[in-house]
Protein backbone atom coordinates (compact mmCIF):
# COMPACT_ATOMS: atom_id res chain seq x y z
CA UNK A 1 0.00 0.00 0.00
CA UNK A 2 1.01 3.60 -0.66
CA UNK A 3 4.08 2.49 -2.62
CA UNK A 4 3.90 5.59 -4.84
CA UNK A 5 4.38 7.94 -1.88
CA UNK A 6 7.90 8.84 -0.73
CA UNK A 7 8.80 8.27 2.90
CA UNK A 8 6.12 8.54 5.62
CA UNK A 9 6.77 5.03 6.94
CA UNK A 10 4.99 5.67 10.25
CA UNK A 11 1.89 7.20 8.63
CA UNK A 12 1.70 4.32 6.17
CA UNK A 13 1.93 1.77 8.99
CA UNK A 14 -0.90 3.42 10.93
CA UNK A 15 -3.22 3.67 7.93
CA UNK A 16 -2.37 0.17 6.70
CA UNK A 17 -3.24 -1.29 10.11
CA UNK A 18 -6.56 0.57 10.23
CA UNK A 19 -7.42 -0.41 6.67
CA UNK A 20 -6.49 -4.04 7.26
CA UNK A 21 -8.68 -4.21 10.39
CA UNK A 22 -11.48 -2.16 8.82
CA UNK A 23 -11.22 0.44 11.59
CA UNK A 24 -11.30 3.61 9.52
CA UNK A 25 -11.47 6.85 11.50
CA UNK A 26 -14.22 9.28 10.52
CA UNK A 27 -11.80 12.23 10.49
CA UNK A 28 -8.04 12.67 10.05
CA UNK A 29 -5.68 15.62 10.16
CA UNK A 30 -2.72 15.20 7.82
CA UNK A 31 -0.18 17.59 9.33
CA UNK A 32 3.16 18.65 7.87
CA UNK A 33 4.98 20.97 5.52
CA UNK A 34 4.05 21.24 1.86
CA UNK A 35 5.37 18.70 -0.57
CA UNK A 36 5.69 15.69 1.73
CA UNK A 37 2.78 13.60 0.39
CA UNK A 38 -0.30 14.71 2.37
CA UNK A 39 -2.48 15.40 -0.67
CA UNK A 40 -1.30 12.30 -2.52
CA UNK A 41 -1.87 10.15 0.58
CA UNK A 42 -5.47 11.41 0.81
CA UNK A 43 -6.07 10.54 -2.83
CA UNK A 44 -4.49 7.09 -2.48
CA UNK A 45 -6.51 6.45 0.69
CA UNK A 46 -9.71 7.21 -1.24
CA UNK A 47 -8.62 4.79 -3.98
CA UNK A 48 -8.00 1.96 -1.54
CA UNK A 49 -11.36 2.43 0.18
CA UNK A 50 -13.24 2.41 -3.13
CA UNK A 51 -11.26 0.03 -5.33
CA UNK A 52 -13.63 -2.50 -6.95
CA UNK A 53 -10.91 -5.06 -7.69
CA UNK A 54 -8.89 -5.26 -4.47
CA UNK A 55 -11.05 -5.51 -1.33
CA UNK A 56 -9.16 -3.72 1.45
CA UNK A 57 -10.85 -5.91 4.12
CA UNK A 58 -9.17 -9.07 2.80
CA UNK A 59 -5.96 -7.87 1.14
CA UNK A 60 -3.17 -5.43 1.96
CA UNK A 61 -2.13 -4.89 -1.67
CA UNK A 62 -3.80 -1.50 -1.90
CA UNK A 63 -5.63 -0.02 -4.90
CA UNK A 64 -5.50 -1.72 -8.30
CA UNK A 65 -5.22 1.57 -10.26
CA UNK A 66 -7.11 -0.10 -13.12
CA UNK A 67 -10.79 -0.22 -12.16
CA UNK A 68 -13.22 2.57 -13.02
CA UNK A 69 -13.21 3.88 -9.46
CA UNK A 70 -9.40 4.10 -9.26
CA UNK A 71 -9.21 5.72 -12.69
CA UNK A 72 -11.82 8.35 -11.82
CA UNK A 73 -10.08 9.22 -8.56
CA UNK A 74 -6.73 9.50 -10.35
CA UNK A 75 -8.28 11.85 -12.91
CA UNK A 76 -10.09 13.90 -10.27
CA UNK A 77 -13.57 13.14 -11.62
CA UNK A 78 -14.94 10.77 -8.98
CA UNK A 79 -18.31 11.94 -7.60
CA UNK A 80 -17.36 10.51 -4.21
CA UNK A 81 -14.02 12.27 -3.70
CA UNK A 82 -14.45 15.97 -2.93
CA UNK A 83 -11.73 18.57 -2.50
CA UNK A 84 -13.00 21.39 -0.31
CA UNK A 85 -10.50 24.06 -1.23
CA UNK A 86 -10.15 27.53 -2.75
CA UNK A 87 -10.79 26.14 -6.23
CA UNK A 88 -14.14 24.69 -5.14
CA UNK A 89 -15.00 27.86 -3.18
CA UNK A 90 -14.23 30.07 -6.19
CA UNK A 91 -16.47 27.83 -8.29
CA UNK A 92 -19.30 28.00 -5.75
CA UNK A 93 -19.06 31.78 -5.47
CA UNK A 94 -18.35 32.36 -9.16
CA UNK A 95 -15.28 34.40 -8.24
CA UNK A 96 -11.63 34.52 -9.19
CA UNK A 97 -9.56 32.03 -7.22
CA UNK A 98 -7.11 34.82 -6.34
CA UNK A 99 -9.82 36.40 -4.20
CA UNK A 100 -10.11 33.34 -1.96
CA UNK A 101 -8.23 34.03 1.28
CA UNK A 102 -10.20 31.97 3.82
CA UNK A 103 -12.49 28.94 3.65
CA UNK A 104 -15.97 30.18 4.52
CA UNK A 105 -18.94 28.64 6.28
CA UNK A 106 -20.86 28.49 3.00
CA UNK A 107 -18.22 26.16 1.58
CA UNK A 108 -18.40 23.88 4.62
CA UNK A 109 -22.19 23.88 4.36
CA UNK A 110 -21.87 22.79 0.73
CA UNK A 111 -19.72 19.90 1.96
CA UNK A 112 -22.30 19.00 4.60
CA UNK A 113 -25.04 18.81 1.96
CA UNK A 114 -22.86 16.44 -0.06
CA UNK A 115 -22.19 14.36 3.04
CA UNK A 116 -25.93 14.03 3.59
CA UNK A 117 -26.49 12.52 0.14
CA UNK A 118 -26.03 8.84 -0.67
CA UNK A 119 -22.77 7.51 -2.05
CA UNK A 120 -22.95 7.93 -5.83
CA UNK A 121 -20.79 5.11 -7.22
CA UNK A 122 -18.36 4.03 -4.53
CA UNK A 123 -18.40 2.47 -1.08
CA UNK A 124 -16.99 5.50 0.73
CA UNK A 125 -17.21 9.26 0.34
CA UNK A 126 -13.99 11.13 1.05
CA UNK A 127 -13.77 14.88 1.68
CA UNK A 128 -10.40 16.64 1.71
CA UNK A 129 -10.31 20.10 3.30
CA UNK A 130 -7.20 21.93 2.12
CA UNK A 131 -5.84 24.17 3.56
CA UNK A 132 -7.69 23.44 6.80
CA UNK A 133 -5.91 26.25 8.66
CA UNK A 134 -7.62 28.75 6.36
CA UNK A 135 -11.10 28.00 7.73
CA UNK A 136 -12.56 31.03 9.45
CA UNK A 137 -14.18 30.65 12.89
CA UNK A 138 -17.69 30.21 11.51
CA UNK A 139 -16.54 27.50 9.09
CA UNK A 140 -14.61 25.65 11.81
CA UNK A 141 -17.60 25.73 14.15
CA UNK A 142 -19.85 24.42 11.39
CA UNK A 143 -17.42 21.58 10.65
CA UNK A 144 -17.34 20.70 14.34
CA UNK A 145 -21.04 19.81 14.23
CA UNK A 146 -20.34 17.25 11.52
CA UNK A 147 -17.40 15.77 13.44
CA UNK A 148 -19.58 15.41 16.55
CA UNK A 149 -22.07 13.30 14.58
CA UNK A 150 -19.86 11.44 12.07
CA UNK A 151 -21.78 9.97 9.12
CA UNK A 152 -21.34 6.36 8.05
CA UNK A 153 -18.91 5.47 5.27
CA UNK A 154 -17.56 9.00 5.11
CA UNK A 155 -14.00 10.12 5.77
CA UNK A 156 -13.04 13.76 6.27
CA UNK A 157 -9.34 14.59 5.84
CA UNK A 158 -8.05 17.97 6.92
CA UNK A 159 -4.72 18.98 5.40
CA UNK A 160 -2.69 21.55 7.33
CA UNK A 161 0.86 22.68 8.04
CA UNK A 162 0.74 23.54 11.74
CA UNK A 163 -1.22 22.01 14.61
CA UNK A 164 -1.61 25.41 16.29
CA UNK A 165 -3.69 26.71 13.37
CA UNK A 166 -6.48 24.14 13.90
CA UNK A 167 -9.05 24.65 16.71
CA UNK A 168 -8.48 22.25 19.62
CA UNK A 169 -12.09 21.10 19.44
CA UNK A 170 -11.49 19.83 15.89
CA UNK A 171 -8.12 18.30 16.79
CA UNK A 172 -9.72 16.36 19.67
CA UNK A 173 -12.27 14.81 17.31
CA UNK A 174 -9.82 13.80 14.59
CA UNK A 175 -6.86 11.48 14.30
CA UNK A 176 -3.67 13.47 13.87
CA UNK A 177 -1.04 12.04 11.54
CA UNK A 178 2.28 13.88 11.25
CA UNK A 179 4.04 13.82 7.88
CA UNK A 180 7.80 14.09 8.33
CA UNK A 181 10.23 15.73 5.90
CA UNK A 182 11.26 13.30 3.17
CA UNK A 183 14.78 11.92 3.42
CA UNK A 184 17.22 13.53 1.01
CA UNK A 185 18.23 10.21 -0.57
CA UNK A 186 14.60 9.50 -1.50
CA UNK A 187 14.23 12.91 -3.16
CA UNK A 188 17.50 12.36 -5.04
CA UNK A 189 16.30 8.98 -6.29
CA UNK A 190 12.94 10.45 -7.40
CA UNK A 191 14.59 13.35 -9.25
CA UNK A 192 17.00 11.05 -11.08
CA UNK A 193 14.19 8.68 -12.09
CA UNK A 194 11.41 11.16 -12.88
CA UNK A 195 13.25 14.32 -13.94
CA UNK A 196 16.26 12.67 -15.63
CA UNK A 197 18.70 14.68 -13.51
CA UNK A 198 22.29 13.65 -13.00
CA UNK A 199 22.96 12.23 -9.55
CA UNK A 200 25.14 15.20 -8.56
CA UNK A 201 22.60 17.79 -9.69
CA UNK A 202 19.78 15.86 -7.99
CA UNK A 203 21.81 15.90 -4.77
CA UNK A 204 22.29 19.65 -5.03
CA UNK A 205 18.57 20.26 -5.55
CA UNK A 206 17.57 17.82 -2.80
CA UNK A 207 19.94 19.44 -0.31
CA UNK A 208 18.04 22.73 -0.76
CA UNK A 209 14.57 21.19 -0.68
CA UNK A 210 14.20 21.04 3.13
CA UNK A 211 12.68 17.57 2.88
CA UNK A 212 9.91 18.68 0.51
CA UNK A 213 9.47 17.12 -2.93
CA UNK A 214 7.43 20.17 -3.92
CA UNK A 215 10.35 22.45 -3.05
CA UNK A 216 12.68 20.24 -5.07
CA UNK A 217 10.40 20.38 -8.12
CA UNK A 218 9.90 24.13 -7.71
CA UNK A 219 13.64 24.66 -7.73
CA UNK A 220 13.57 23.32 -11.26
CA UNK A 221 10.77 25.62 -12.37
CA UNK A 222 11.00 29.08 -13.90
CA UNK A 223 9.28 30.83 -11.00
CA UNK A 224 12.14 29.78 -8.74
CA UNK A 225 14.60 31.31 -11.19
CA UNK A 226 12.64 34.56 -10.89
CA UNK A 227 12.80 34.41 -7.09
CA UNK A 228 16.50 33.64 -7.22
CA UNK A 229 16.86 36.70 -9.44
CA UNK A 230 14.90 38.75 -6.89
CA UNK A 231 17.05 37.44 -4.04
CA UNK A 232 20.18 38.28 -6.01
CA UNK A 233 18.91 41.79 -6.79
CA UNK A 234 18.23 42.41 -3.11
CA UNK A 235 21.73 41.22 -2.26
CA UNK A 236 23.32 43.30 -4.99
CA UNK A 237 21.13 46.37 -4.24
CA UNK A 238 20.29 46.40 -7.93
CA UNK A 239 16.98 48.29 -7.59
CA UNK A 240 15.19 51.53 -6.71
CA UNK A 241 12.47 52.13 -4.11
CA UNK A 242 9.88 51.90 -6.88
CA UNK A 243 11.43 48.57 -7.91
CA UNK A 244 10.95 47.24 -4.37
CA UNK A 245 7.28 48.20 -4.36
CA UNK A 246 6.87 46.51 -7.74
CA UNK A 247 8.65 43.38 -6.47
CA UNK A 248 6.22 43.29 -3.57
CA UNK A 249 3.18 43.84 -5.78
CA UNK A 250 4.12 41.05 -8.18
CA UNK A 251 4.99 38.60 -5.40
CA UNK A 252 1.68 39.31 -3.67
CA UNK A 253 -0.19 38.70 -6.92
CA UNK A 254 1.54 35.36 -7.51
CA UNK A 255 1.85 33.89 -4.02
CA UNK A 256 3.51 35.71 -1.12
CA UNK A 257 4.19 32.55 0.87
CA UNK A 258 5.79 30.78 -2.09
CA UNK A 259 7.97 33.84 -2.71
CA UNK A 260 9.21 33.91 0.89
CA UNK A 261 9.68 30.13 0.96
CA UNK A 262 11.83 30.21 -2.15
CA UNK A 263 13.94 33.08 -0.79
CA UNK A 264 14.39 31.10 2.43
CA UNK A 265 15.81 28.25 0.34
CA UNK A 266 18.38 30.60 -1.22
CA UNK A 267 19.08 32.31 2.12
CA UNK A 268 19.79 28.93 3.71
CA UNK A 269 22.23 28.14 0.95
CA UNK A 270 24.02 31.44 1.67
CA UNK A 271 23.85 30.73 5.40
CA UNK A 272 25.64 27.41 4.97
CA UNK A 273 28.52 29.20 3.24
CA UNK A 274 28.64 32.29 5.51
CA UNK A 275 26.60 31.68 8.69
CA UNK A 276 27.35 34.91 10.55
CA UNK A 277 26.72 37.18 7.58
CA UNK A 278 23.41 35.56 6.64
CA UNK A 279 21.82 34.58 9.97
CA UNK A 280 19.86 37.81 10.37
CA UNK A 281 18.46 37.61 6.81
CA UNK A 282 17.19 34.10 7.51
CA UNK A 283 15.62 35.24 10.79
CA UNK A 284 13.84 38.10 9.02
CA UNK A 285 12.45 35.82 6.33
CA UNK A 286 11.10 33.39 8.91
CA UNK A 287 9.62 36.23 10.96
CA UNK A 288 7.68 37.60 7.98
CA UNK A 289 6.71 34.10 6.88
CA UNK A 290 4.97 33.68 10.24
CA UNK A 291 3.02 36.89 9.63
CA UNK A 292 1.79 35.55 6.28
CA UNK A 293 0.62 32.36 8.02
CA UNK A 294 -1.29 34.55 10.50
CA UNK A 295 -3.13 36.15 7.55
CA UNK A 296 -1.53 39.57 7.97
CA UNK A 297 -1.95 41.59 4.75
CA UNK A 298 0.49 40.04 2.27
CA UNK A 299 1.33 43.29 0.45
CA UNK A 300 2.20 45.02 3.73
CA UNK A 301 4.27 42.05 4.91
CA UNK A 302 6.30 41.90 1.70
CA UNK A 303 6.78 45.68 1.58
CA UNK A 304 8.27 45.62 5.07
CA UNK A 305 10.25 42.44 4.42
CA UNK A 306 11.93 43.79 1.30
CA UNK A 307 12.79 47.14 2.89
CA UNK A 308 14.15 45.41 6.01
CA UNK A 309 16.23 43.04 3.90
CA UNK A 310 17.59 45.97 1.90
CA UNK A 311 18.63 47.78 5.06
CA UNK A 312 20.21 44.63 6.45
CA UNK A 313 21.97 43.35 3.35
Amino acid sequence: MFNNILGQKKVKQILQEQIKNNKIAHAYIFMGQEGVGKHLMAQEFAKILNCTVNDFTITDIGACDRCVSCQKISKGVSPDLHFIDFIKQAELEDEDIAKQKVLKIETIRYMQKEIATKVHESKWKVFVIDPAEKMNIAAANSLLKTLEEPPNNTVIILIAKHKETIPKTIVSRSQMLFFAPIEQKEIVSWLVKNKSLSFDYAQEVASLSEGSLKNAINLLEDNQKENLSLWQKLKDKNFTILDILEFSKEATKNNALDCIDSMIVHAKKDFRMLPQENLRSLELLNKYRTLILKNVNAQTVLDNLFFDLCDLI
